[in-house]
């Protein structure tokens, strides 16, 4: 079974299909029996603070319209209750002000809600992405490589990691300075994200070294996907000279290790193109079975 983070948890992003529905039941059943238990009682009753909790857990799974929506469905039980109960008041638009009056408490509750979210949003967004190039930074994919490979084992499908390392990159900032530097780094992750699937994992790891994940996918797959990636990097670099890369593939048929020590292989495979003269790709398939295979 798969372990549930808090993040996704607080997030909502669980809260789809049938979990959803049951949310939405439990909230729905909760203003039924707030409203059930005030016509019973004849309106003696106060459970307004009650009726928050369904109006804030929906906003906050369901965004702000789903929350004025049980707003409106609270504020309505209420004045059912307040109409039902054999309360006797001293005008009959007094359950209709409460209506309104708790309909606006509602509402405010599910605006304060939705901007808290966003808040919690921006917050995880910061702890996981790398600021300068949108990427996820080394934690997020060191995280998503490690619930990956879990995922790898069950289920028995291959993965790749790839380590790429933008050679002469130092020599740009040195010479051009560092904004020229940024820029390089911008392009190439932009790069990296038009190439990439939906499903994959593309990481800033730190300096000019940048990682992907690419899940669910064959040797000849991963190797073809891999030399479009250098192909288009390379191409996105054109206006950053001498800077080139370098990149290392490696292919796993099954998790038989540790997700560290994955990224430890593809990047000892990037530094072996280091070291014989840079700008190209190496790859290698594990459980090892040949040499390496290479492009210039």
């Amino acid at each position: 079974m798969k372990k549930v983070k808090i993040p996704d948890l607080l997030l909502g992003t669980i809260w789809t299909g049938w979990r959803l529905w049951v949310v939405w039941s439990v909230c729905i059943f909760l203003s039924l029996l707030i409203v059930s238990f005030r016509i019973a009682t004849d309106a003696e009753f106060d459970f307004a603070s009650l009726s928050v909790l369904p109006v804030f857990v929906i906003t906050w799974i369901g965004g702000r319209k789903h929350g004025v929506f049980v707003a409106i469905l609270a504020s309505s039980m209420w004045l059912i209750g307040d109409i039902l109960a054999e309360r006797i008041y001293s005008t009959p638009l007094i359950p209709w002000i409460n209506a309104i009056i708790h309909f606006m408490a509602y509402s405010l509750i599910a605006i304060l809600a939705t901007q808290v979210r966003l808040q919690f949003e921006r917050e995880r967004e910061c702890a996981t992405r790398d600021v300068l190039s949108g990427l996820h930074n080394r934690r997020a994919f060191l995280e998503a490589g490690v619930e990956e490979v879990d995922r790898t084992k069950r289920y028995a499908h291959p993965l790749a990691v790839i380590i790429m390392d933008l050679d002469n990159f130092k020599q740009l900032n040195d010479t051009k300075g560092h904004d020229a530097g940024d820029a390089a780094l911008q392009a190439t992750a932009e790069a990296l994200r038009s190439i990439s699937r939906a499903s994959d994992r593309v990481a800033r790891l730190g300096g000019d070294e940048f990682a992907m994940l690419l899940i669910e996918i064959e040797y000849e797959a991963a190797i073809k996907t891999g030399r479009e990636i250098f192909a288009t990097v390379n191409a996105a670099l054109k206006d950053f000279p001498p800077v080139k890369a370098s990149m290392g593939i490696a292919w796993f048929g099954r998790a038989d290790r540790s997700f560290s020590e994955m990224l430890k292989a593809a990047d000892e495979i990037m530094y072996e193109v280091k070291k014989s003269g840079k700008d190209n790709v190496y790859s290698r398939r594990f459980p090892e079975t040949s040499r390496s295979d290479t492009e210039k």
